[in-house]
């Protein structure tokens, strides 16, 4: 996820846009658990195949944040540090989904209010990117013995762009 924007505060959509980004990034810090969650079972699986992988992934993508990492506490020893991050994360996601407009209901009405709500909804952000930047390494290693590398990755992800390119290149 890239950096978070710097706001203009001109628009007053711009909170609406925040709180996108924020939702963005909660979603990459729960497909990370997920990619986490699906290297822990079948790091016990002896020749995993396609299906087997297909299986656990349709699985894990099914359950929110607060399901991903309790499942993650259950088969794992989730570092402190990052034990911690994610459960300010989990506190913060269910936030921003369930009441934060709700909490900001009159400053959504106001210029100066909106300051405040973009202000938070950045602060949110950036702890997204924080705890998805502990648990990225985390579940890269664990990839790798599935011959999922950096290298792999890159690969994947510039075919995918070339794909997109291709698809979208005569409109």
């Amino acid at each position: 996820m890239p950096d978070t924007p710097t706001p203009d505060f001109e628009d007053p959509k711009e909170m609406y846009a925040f709180f996108g980004l924020a939702v963005y990034g909660a979603n990459l810090l729960e497909s990370s658990l997920v990619n986490w969650m699906v290297a822990l079972h079948l790091g016990g699986i002896n020749g995993a195949t396609r299906q087997d992988f297909d299986t656990v992934f349709d699985h894990f993508e099914a359950r929110k944040l607060g399901q991903l990492l309790g499942a993650t506490r259950s088969l794992t020893a989730v570092p402190a540090s990052v034990d911690s991050a994610l459960a300010n994360a989990l506190a913060e996601r269910n936030r921003l989904i369930h009441r934060f407009f709700r909490e900001h209901a009159e400053n959504a009405t106001h210029p100066v209010g909106q300051r405040i709500v973009i202000g938070e909804l950045s602060s949110m952000i950036e702890l997204f990117q924080k705890a998805d930047a502990l648990v990225t390494p985390i579940y890269l290693a664990l990839w790798e013995r599935f011959g999922v590398d950096q290298a792999m990755i890159e690969r994947e992800l510039e075919q995918s762009l070339r794909e997109t390119e291709a698809k979208y290149s005569g409109l």
